[in-house]
This record gives structure tokens, sequence and C-alpha cells, in this order.
């Protein structure tokens, strides 16, 4: 079942340009179970529309990091459209 989330990203390194909005998405598409990803520089939020039999989000959390972000879940997982 397709399930949305939406991350925060938190702390001092903040994402900053559509080049860092770029990386972060296409960090989180390589992940199978991923659909949809928006990352928004302005807001500091990543949203990310997902499998939940593929992948969980404790998993989509830990490739933000990995691109460098600090993160925390704005809103629990929720049906997608």
């Amino acid at each position: 079942m397709q399930k949305s989330i939406r991350f925060e990203v938190i702390g001092e390194h903040q994402m900053a340009c559509d080049g860092c909005e770029q990386r972060v998405q296409n960090a989180l598409k390589t992940i199978p179970g991923v659909g949809k990803v928006r990352a928004n520089a302005r807001t500091q939020r990543i949203d990310v529309l997902f499998d939940e039999a593929k992948v969980d989000a404790a998993a989509l959390s830990e490739r933000i990091v990995k691109t460098g972000y600090q993160n925390r879940v704005a809103n629990p997982p929720s049906k997608g459209a």
C-alpha cells in the first residue's frame, strides 16, 4: 500500500538550493518502493510517497542522512493518493 510521509530537515546543515533538492530526491528515488519525492529548500521539507511493503520510514530517513541532512518525521505515514 502506498503511504506518504513528510520529513523536516533539522540541524545546522540545511538544503539551500535546487541542487540540494535534486540530490535528496535522486537519492531517495533509487530506493525500491519509493515513488514520488518532493524536496523543498525553502520549507526544509521532504515529501515521499512509498510502498510500505518494500521500504520503511527509517530507511528513508537514513538515506536523507547519507545525503548530508539530519531530519525528523514531520508527520506519520498516511495513505497516499
